[in-house]
């Protein structure tokens, strides 16, 4: 008989194979493959065959008394200490968190369909606009922050187009407008930047052009289209006229912007820069006008001011505009200003109220090249007049039109005033715009 068979077992024995049978049934194959009592040990120590069958049923009544136990009841101490754990900060931080990651999966899974149906409804919702012939070099449509769509594609997912934007300033025909789809309340928009002399004329080929809206650097056009425009420092909206020039360069000027301005301004080392152009027949006024003031001053020519070499470290650009169109600026004009250097006009037209007084330099103000360039050393030389050409910083601020569009998005958007829009164009007519506008013949000397 094994050892073991005659030792009662640990009640904490007992209990685990209550807990787990499979330890009991490796506990009765390890009693089992035990070596016997050994025969040599004395008479009185060997059991007889009774107590050793009577051992064998108390450990088989023992086995089945552990299975029949009840679990194991916990002290009160246990209890203690268990209550204590689960009401402890750690387990309800664990808790809440468990909550929130539900809630949260919850809140994913219900708002998922919602964004599904605002975004159909804003795509039903979005307004088209076509730009008929303006040269892009992005061939995907691209969506604007105001709220439009800007494509050159002329069918784009079987929507109607709210706005079709033909450019002046290429070349244009109207051939295939009539298979393009189009909103019922459509606008065919007629938009120049560049002087009207140098655009197509659209009353030659056609008796009655489409446009009904214009969007052009004229203030008479229904929406006013420019690269830049002058607004106040605090406010982004475009201005149509200036105060007069305040007679010291800080007055009504933040601190700061003494201090920044003044910085720029002490890195101005050169007199006057233009950039380079194509010399024929259209530009000989130009080049004969340059060669003048080359027999007074050194001049330099760039082909940009871009990058690294912005030419901020000279004191004068000068920008040749032979048109005199009512309303045009050059763009030149704004590059300059915005380099922070006076800008030089010669040739161009009235720039009353289109940029502030003082700010620029105009060639009709001296009877001679030489007299001009006279005047630009004078300045250079002497900083503080020079400085009097920025006054306008204390009030004015330059702006850059980032999305040209926009104005023309807010203008389908609106419900009711786009249709006085459109109506007012179509009473006074494109063609009565057009040929009320007089757009002086090119200059053919600037001597």
């Amino acid at each position: 008989m094994p050892i073991d068979r005659l030792r009662p077992l640990p009640v904490e024995k007992l209990l685990s194979f209550r807990r787990n049978p499979d330890l009991l049934q490796q506990h009765r194959q390890q009693t089992d493959e035990m070596e016997a009592i050994p025969k040599f040990l004395p008479s009185r120590l060997l059991p007889d065959d009774e107590d050793a069958k009577g051992a064998s049923r108390r450990m088989a009544d023992n086995d089945e008394d552990a299975l029949r136990l009840p679990p194991p009841r916990r002290s009160p101490v246990s209890m203690r200490n268990l209550q204590r754990d689960l009401y402890s900060p750690n387990q309800c931080m664990n808790a809440l968190k468990v909550m929130a990651a539900v809630l949260t999966i919850c809140l994913v899974f219900t708002t998922i369909p919602l964004l599904r149906r605002q975004t159909v409804q804003e795509n039903d919702n979005l307004r088209m606009i076509l730009l008929w012939n303006e040269p892009s070099q992005v061939e995907a449509p691209a969506h604007m922050e105001c709220g439009c769509l800007v494509t050159t594609s002329r069918i784009h997912n079987d929507k109607a187009f709210d706005a079709v934007v033909i450019s002046a300033d290429h070349p244009y025909s109207f051939e295939g407008l009539g298979g393009v789809k189009l909103h019922p309340d459509f606008y065919v928009v007629y938009a120049a930047k560049k002087p009207l002399s140098s655009t197509q004329n659209p009353l030659t080929n056609f008796t009655l052009p489409p446009f009904n809206l214009t969007m052009t650097y004229r203030l008479d056009s229904q929406l006013i289209w420019t690269d830049y425009y002058f607004s106040h420092t605090n406010l982004a909206r475009r201005l149509k006229w200036f105060r007069a020039p305040s007679k010291s360069f800080a007055d009504d000027m933040p601190a700061s912007t003494v201090l920044r301005l003044e910085a720029e301004l002490l890195k101005k080392s050169r007199l006057a820069v233009y950039l380079v152009y194509e010399v024929n027949e259209e530009t000989l006024p130009e080049s004969l006008y340059m060669e003048e003031l080359r027999k007074y001053a050194e001049l330099d020519a760039h082909d940009n001011c871009l990058g690294t070499d912005d030419c901020s470290h000279y004191h004068f650009m000068l920008i040749f505009e032979p048109s005199a169109c009512p309303d045009y600026v050059p763009p030149q004009m704004s590059m300059a200003m915005d380099k922070l250097m006076v800008p030089v006009l010669i040739g161009g037209g009235n720039l009353t109220n289109l940029v502030p007084s003082h700010s620029y330099i105009s060639s009709q103000d001296f009877a001679t090249p030489q007299d001009l360039i006279l005047h630009l050393k004078d300045l250079a030389n002497n900083p503080l007049e020079y400085r009097r050409y920025f006054w306008w910083h204390s009030i004015y601020r330059l702006r850059k039109t980032s999305q040209p569009y926009c104005a023309l998005c807010s203008l389908i958007q609106q419900a009711p005033g786009g249709h006085e829009v459109r109506q007012r164009a179509y009473s006074s007519g494109f063609i009565n715009w057009w040929t009320k506008y007089q757009c002086p013949n090119r200059s053919t000397t600037f001597l």
